[in-house]
């Protein structure tokens, strides 16, 4: 149990490392339970032991897939050499299931192109 003032929580998956920083900090996509909180997809940087974290975001599913969305509009501007108008988007169509059942919830990795630096 944690402490007062200790963040309780628990690292289910981890989808990978975006980046290393000098200073051995690993900026990760994981699923991570904050508490007695359902999962969240987790955007973050860590220490090497995952005894320290900086500011992140915590995003659910749905969040997660829209997200992906507008990666994918961002890659292919980028890839077609146009640069897109600043509009808001709004999805009209969702190609995902709703979890009604916390136990059912199984995280889906999302397949996205490599970028170039």
């Amino acid at each position: 149990m944690a402490g007062r003032g200790e963040l309780k929580f628990n690292i289910i998956e981890n989808f990978g490392v975006l980046s290393t920083s000098k200073t051995g900090w690993n900026l990760e996509l994981n699923l991570v339970q904050w508490g007695e909180n359902k999962p969240k997809f987790d955007l973050r940087s860590w220490n090497g032991d995952h005894t320290k974290m900086g500011k992140g975001i915590g995003v659910t599913h749905d969040e997660l897939k829209t997200l992906q969305m507008l990666i994918g509009n961002v890659l292919s501007d980028e890839t077609a050499g146009t640069k897109s108008e600043n509009t808001a988007f709004a999805p009209t169509e969702y190609d995902f299931d709703v979890v009604d059942n916390e136990d059912d919830f199984k995280p889906d990795v999302p397949k996205v192109g490599r970028l170039s630096d």
